[in-house]
């Protein structure tokens, strides 16, 4: 199968590639229970797979917090893997100043930036990469994304 791109960023003309390869699979949490995942996870040159903490700098993978309390907006086609998000600094936020939105491209509100890395990624861009489901046919519980200091372009294997 050829390689093919899904661009974050057109207007910038070096962006970082990630590889990435396509995968749906039931996961077991640690806490119990299965999830349904599907979408694109981050490998290596040699098409190992890389955990969060192998990612490369300017890189960085986690879910979206609180988007399951927004089932419409996760429900849009603008929340599947490989649609690009939007940050936005919410420093008027009442609960937490240096709060990030993340909101679809159409501008929906979809959650957060989790609180632990909101200082961080100020002014970086954003892709769905994974989804999340009780099963195959069920709708969408969660979102993982990728955060990107500069302009990415995923390269599925």
């Amino acid at each position: 199968m050829p390689d093919s791109l899904v661009q974050l960023h057109v207007s910038l003309p070096y962006p970082v590639i990630v590889e990435v390869e396509h995968q749906e699979r039931y996961w077991y949490p640690d806490d119990g229970g299965e999830v349904w995942v599907a979408g694109y996870q981050l490998v290596d040159a040699a098409g190992r797979f890389l955990g969060r903490g192998e990612v490369q700098d300017g890189l960085l993978v986690t879910h979206v917090a609180g988007a399951f309390h927004r089932p419409d907006a996760l429900a849009s086609a603008l929340a599947a893997p490989g649609s690009a998000l939007t940050l936005r600094p919410e420093p008027d936020n009442p609960h937490d100043p240096s709060a990030v939105a993340v909101d679809l491209s159409d501008g929906t509100p979809l959650g957060y930036v989790p609180r632990e890395y909101t200082v961080d990624v100020v002014g970086w861009s954003a892709l769905v990469v994974r989804e999340q489901r009780r099963s195959p046919r069920d709708p969408r519980t969660g979102v993982t994304m990728l955060l990107s200091r500069e302009p990415a372009e995923l390269r599925v294997r």
